[in-house]
Protein backbone atom coordinates (compact mmCIF):
# COMPACT_ATOMS: atom_id res chain seq x y z
CA UNK A 1 0.00 0.00 0.00
CA UNK A 2 0.79 3.56 -0.74
CA UNK A 3 0.13 6.60 0.98
CA UNK A 4 0.85 10.09 0.13
CA UNK A 5 1.28 12.03 3.39
CA UNK A 6 1.31 15.54 3.62
CA UNK A 7 3.61 17.67 5.97
CA UNK A 8 2.35 20.68 5.79
CA UNK A 9 4.03 24.42 5.13
CA UNK A 10 7.01 23.78 6.97
CA UNK A 11 6.83 24.62 10.15
CA UNK A 12 7.20 20.98 12.59
CA UNK A 13 4.30 22.04 14.78
CA UNK A 14 1.58 22.39 11.69
CA UNK A 15 2.36 18.24 10.73
CA UNK A 16 -0.86 16.84 11.77
CA UNK A 17 -0.88 13.98 14.37
CA UNK A 18 -2.17 11.62 11.55
CA UNK A 19 0.92 12.17 9.19
CA UNK A 20 3.16 12.18 12.22
CA UNK A 21 1.65 8.67 13.38
CA UNK A 22 1.85 7.76 9.80
CA UNK A 23 5.58 8.54 8.92
CA UNK A 24 5.79 6.42 12.35
CA UNK A 25 4.46 2.86 11.27
CA UNK A 26 5.55 3.29 7.39
CA UNK A 27 8.30 0.09 6.11
CA UNK A 28 9.32 3.13 3.85
CA UNK A 29 9.12 6.74 3.12
CA UNK A 30 9.82 8.77 0.56
CA UNK A 31 10.59 12.34 0.21
CA UNK A 32 11.07 14.92 -3.17
CA UNK A 33 13.65 16.83 -1.21
CA UNK A 34 15.80 17.96 1.23
CA UNK A 35 13.08 20.24 3.09
CA UNK A 36 10.48 17.35 2.96
CA UNK A 37 13.13 14.91 4.55
CA UNK A 38 13.75 17.55 7.42
CA UNK A 39 10.71 17.27 8.41
CA UNK A 40 9.94 13.78 8.09
CA UNK A 41 13.11 12.98 10.16
CA UNK A 42 11.85 12.89 13.12
CA UNK A 43 9.79 10.01 12.51
CA UNK A 44 11.45 8.04 10.30
CA UNK A 45 14.59 7.29 8.02
CA UNK A 46 13.26 9.11 4.53
CA UNK A 47 14.98 8.16 0.92
CA UNK A 48 15.34 11.57 -1.26
CA UNK A 49 14.32 11.02 -4.97
CA UNK A 50 15.54 13.30 -7.33
CA UNK A 51 12.69 15.36 -9.14
CA UNK A 52 14.90 18.03 -11.27
CA UNK A 53 12.66 21.11 -12.21
CA UNK A 54 13.23 20.49 -16.38
CA UNK A 55 11.12 21.11 -19.27
CA UNK A 56 11.80 18.07 -21.33
CA UNK A 57 8.66 16.27 -21.33
CA UNK A 58 10.61 13.24 -22.11
CA UNK A 59 12.82 13.36 -20.39
CA UNK A 60 10.48 14.19 -17.30
CA UNK A 61 8.27 10.96 -18.14
CA UNK A 62 11.39 8.41 -17.84
CA UNK A 63 12.41 10.44 -14.74
CA UNK A 64 8.85 10.17 -13.20
CA UNK A 65 8.64 6.42 -14.36
CA UNK A 66 11.77 5.95 -12.76
CA UNK A 67 10.94 6.79 -9.06
CA UNK A 68 7.26 5.44 -9.63
CA UNK A 69 9.10 1.83 -10.28
CA UNK A 70 11.08 2.11 -7.05
CA UNK A 71 7.74 3.37 -4.92
CA UNK A 72 5.36 0.77 -6.29
CA UNK A 73 8.17 -1.99 -5.29
CA UNK A 74 8.14 -0.54 -1.80
CA UNK A 75 4.33 -0.45 -1.58
CA UNK A 76 4.09 -3.61 -3.20
CA UNK A 77 5.56 -5.49 -0.46
CA UNK A 78 4.58 -3.26 2.31
CA UNK A 79 3.25 0.40 3.74
CA UNK A 80 5.16 2.82 1.94
CA UNK A 81 4.71 6.39 2.49
CA UNK A 82 5.76 9.58 -0.01
CA UNK A 83 6.14 12.58 2.03
CA UNK A 84 5.35 16.01 0.69
CA UNK A 85 5.51 19.47 1.77
CA UNK A 86 2.27 21.30 1.85
CA UNK A 87 -0.75 18.83 0.58
CA UNK A 88 -0.19 15.98 -1.43
CA UNK A 89 -3.62 16.24 -3.76
CA UNK A 90 -2.84 20.11 -3.99
CA UNK A 91 0.20 21.10 -6.73
CA UNK A 92 1.65 18.36 -5.70
CA UNK A 93 4.83 15.66 -6.48
CA UNK A 94 2.38 13.09 -5.54
CA UNK A 95 -0.20 13.88 -7.71
CA UNK A 96 2.28 13.02 -10.71
CA UNK A 97 3.85 10.36 -9.04
CA UNK A 98 0.48 8.43 -8.42
CA UNK A 99 -1.10 8.77 -12.01
CA UNK A 100 2.33 6.99 -13.17
CA UNK A 101 1.52 4.38 -10.24
CA UNK A 102 -1.67 3.74 -11.53
CA UNK A 103 -0.32 3.11 -15.27
CA UNK A 104 2.03 0.76 -14.57
CA UNK A 105 0.76 -1.19 -10.94
CA UNK A 106 -3.07 -0.42 -10.92
CA UNK A 107 -2.87 -3.42 -8.41
CA UNK A 108 -1.54 -0.92 -5.79
CA UNK A 109 -3.93 0.57 -2.88
CA UNK A 110 -3.22 4.44 -2.31
CA UNK A 111 -4.50 6.61 -0.30
CA UNK A 112 -3.63 9.82 1.11
CA UNK A 113 -3.53 12.83 4.28
CA UNK A 114 -4.64 15.91 4.11
CA UNK A 115 -2.39 18.87 5.32
CA UNK A 116 -2.25 22.60 5.73
CA UNK A 117 -1.52 23.26 1.95
CA UNK A 118 -0.50 27.09 0.83
CA UNK A 119 -4.10 28.70 0.67
CA UNK A 120 -4.70 28.75 4.84
CA UNK A 121 -0.81 29.09 5.08
CA UNK A 122 -1.12 32.03 3.17
CA UNK A 123 -3.98 33.57 4.83
CA UNK A 124 -2.91 32.74 8.08
CA UNK A 125 0.83 34.49 7.37
CA UNK A 126 -0.63 37.51 5.34
CA UNK A 127 -3.27 38.18 8.28
CA UNK A 128 -6.33 37.77 6.12
CA UNK A 129 -9.52 36.36 6.01
CA UNK A 130 -11.24 34.19 3.11
CA UNK A 131 -14.63 34.71 3.73
CA UNK A 132 -15.53 35.01 0.18
CA UNK A 133 -15.19 33.25 -3.12
CA UNK A 134 -11.38 32.91 -4.41
CA UNK A 135 -9.58 31.93 -7.17
CA UNK A 136 -6.38 29.75 -6.97
CA UNK A 137 -4.52 29.28 -10.15
CA UNK A 138 -0.79 28.25 -11.52
CA UNK A 139 -1.80 30.37 -14.87
CA UNK A 140 -3.11 27.21 -16.48
CA UNK A 141 -6.58 26.30 -17.71
CA UNK A 142 -9.31 25.91 -15.10
CA UNK A 143 -9.78 22.22 -14.57
CA UNK A 144 -11.58 21.72 -11.44
CA UNK A 145 -14.54 24.02 -9.55
CA UNK A 146 -14.92 23.16 -5.62
CA UNK A 147 -18.11 24.45 -4.49
CA UNK A 148 -18.36 25.08 -0.65
CA UNK A 149 -22.19 24.62 1.35
CA UNK A 150 -23.40 22.71 -1.47
CA UNK A 151 -27.12 22.66 -0.27
CA UNK A 152 -28.37 22.12 -3.69
CA UNK A 153 -26.03 19.97 -5.63
CA UNK A 154 -27.98 19.11 -8.61
CA UNK A 155 -28.78 22.53 -9.36
CA UNK A 156 -25.01 23.77 -9.08
CA UNK A 157 -23.99 20.72 -11.22
CA UNK A 158 -26.53 21.72 -13.98
CA UNK A 159 -24.83 25.19 -14.03
CA UNK A 160 -21.10 23.84 -13.85
CA UNK A 161 -22.26 21.21 -16.62
CA UNK A 162 -23.11 24.50 -19.08
CA UNK A 163 -19.37 25.92 -18.31
CA UNK A 164 -18.09 22.86 -19.48
CA UNK A 165 -17.15 20.55 -16.53
CA UNK A 166 -18.01 17.01 -16.85
CA UNK A 167 -17.29 14.91 -13.61
CA UNK A 168 -18.84 16.19 -10.28
CA UNK A 169 -18.04 14.33 -6.86
CA UNK A 170 -19.97 15.51 -3.70
CA UNK A 171 -19.36 14.82 0.06
CA UNK A 172 -20.62 16.04 3.37
CA UNK A 173 -19.29 15.66 7.11
CA UNK A 174 -15.97 14.48 5.07
CA UNK A 175 -13.45 12.84 6.96
CA UNK A 176 -15.80 12.55 10.17
CA UNK A 177 -17.86 9.05 10.82
CA UNK A 178 -20.97 10.30 8.96
CA UNK A 179 -18.62 10.94 5.89
CA UNK A 180 -20.68 10.80 2.48
CA UNK A 181 -19.64 10.43 -1.10
CA UNK A 182 -21.61 10.49 -4.29
CA UNK A 183 -20.09 10.61 -7.78
CA UNK A 184 -21.46 11.33 -10.98
CA UNK A 185 -20.63 11.73 -14.14
CA UNK A 186 -23.90 14.12 -15.35
CA UNK A 187 -25.69 16.01 -12.58
CA UNK A 188 -28.88 13.76 -12.43
CA UNK A 189 -26.97 11.50 -10.70
CA UNK A 190 -26.55 13.86 -7.44
CA UNK A 191 -29.36 14.36 -4.53
CA UNK A 192 -31.25 17.70 -5.21
CA UNK A 193 -30.31 18.59 -1.45
CA UNK A 194 -27.37 18.24 0.62
CA UNK A 195 -26.38 19.22 4.19
CA UNK A 196 -24.66 22.43 5.20
CA UNK A 197 -21.09 20.84 5.27
CA UNK A 198 -20.97 19.83 1.76
CA UNK A 199 -18.72 20.05 -0.75
CA UNK A 200 -19.28 20.33 -4.73
CA UNK A 201 -16.04 19.25 -6.83
CA UNK A 202 -16.54 19.23 -10.80
CA UNK A 203 -13.39 18.63 -13.31
CA UNK A 204 -13.59 19.19 -16.63
CA UNK A 205 -12.09 15.33 -17.15
CA UNK A 206 -11.92 12.32 -15.14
Amino acid sequence: MLIGISLGPGDPELLTIKAAATLKRCDKVYVPGEMAAHLARPYCDPQILQFPMIQDRSELERIWRENAMTVADAAASGLAGFACIGDVNTFSTFSHLERVIRSIRPGIEIDTIPGVGVVPCAASRFSVALDGSFEVSDGSLVQSVVRLKATRPRELAEELSRRGFGHFILGSMLCTAQERIIRGGAPEDLPEKSDYFSVLLARRGI
